[in-house]
């Protein structure tokens, strides 16, 4: 089996896991804050797709959400709840997230929504599908036609829709920066942006935007690194240059 088949039978496997328990949640822990929540889910999942990797390719490195980082030059970048708000309340939008990088470069990205039944899957070189339908998104010009996507952030996501809710048709939270990303990258969305966003957080659809023919950039218009935390612009290539005008009108948040 080669790893990017791993890769899609393990989060099928979790998805199948956290379904099980979606919006019957017993045990939840805070992690930095009242809103940064994890479960034992969250938790059992993770171990699940770390066991499931190192079993076949034990050499490998590991970079996860809940606490493990094993640095190597073929690294794995795991979210095994993309969502755990939304999970523990119930709600669909929540995601399993699995990148596979090579020194550094993207070879593959799988982003499974187990209510939605969606997958997709992005892969160096070759394309990106959403449940084995090829993704290729078509220029868009005006903003005005536009739906876009913010992640929550204190002091940033209110000020944006705030700017630009008049100028686009509509500002949609979903709640999963993997699933909102990946939906730019299938034109459901035609940008999303997340403020401080962990690798593990979009690192997967990094691959599936990038290999859709979107882009994604930093707040300076910069080319954004998926392996260092930042900011991160996930936009239809027609309207960037817009999208970086509007947040660069918020001035000095960075």
């Amino acid at each position: 089996m080669n790893k990017l088949d791993l890769a899609i039978k393990i989060v099928r496997k979790v998805g199948y896991y956290l379904m099980q328990h979606w919006g019957n949640i017993k045990e939840i822990e805070q992690k930095s804050s009242f809103s940064d929540l994890v479960t034992k889910h969250d938790k059992y999942s993770q171990k699940i797709i770390i066991e499931s990797i190192k079993k076949r390719f034990p050499n490998d490195g590991i970079l996860a959400e809940e606490g493990v980082f094993e640095n190597a030059n073929n690294l794995w970048i795991i979210d095994p709840i993309d969502g755990t708000i939304n999970y523990i309340h119930g709600l669909p939008n929540f995601a399993i997230s699995i990148a596979y990088f090579e020194k550094e470069r993207p070879i593959f990205g799988v982003v499974y929504s187990p209510p939605l039944n969606e997958l997709f899957v992005g892969i160096k070189n070759e394309g990106s599908y959403l449940n084995s339908e090829k993704l290729k998104l078509e220029p868009k010009s005006k903003l005005e036609e536009t739906v876009g996507s913010i992640s929550f952030s204190t002091n940033f996501t209110g000020k944006f829709i705030s700017l630009i809710e008049d100028k686009v048709r509509r500002i949609r939270i979903l709640g999963s920066a993997a699933i909102s990303a990946c939906y730019v990258g299938a034109g459901k969305f035609d940008f999303f942006i997340s403020k401080n966003a962990n690798p593990w957080d979009i690192a997967a659809a990094f691959i599936v935007v990038k290999e859709a023919g979107g882009e994604i950039l930093d707040f300076s218009g910069n080319k954004s690194n998926p392996l260092i935390k930042g900011n991160f612009i996930f936009t239809n290539p027609g309207i960037s240059n817009r999208i970086i005008e509007y947040v660069n009108k918020l001035g000095g948040i960075k």
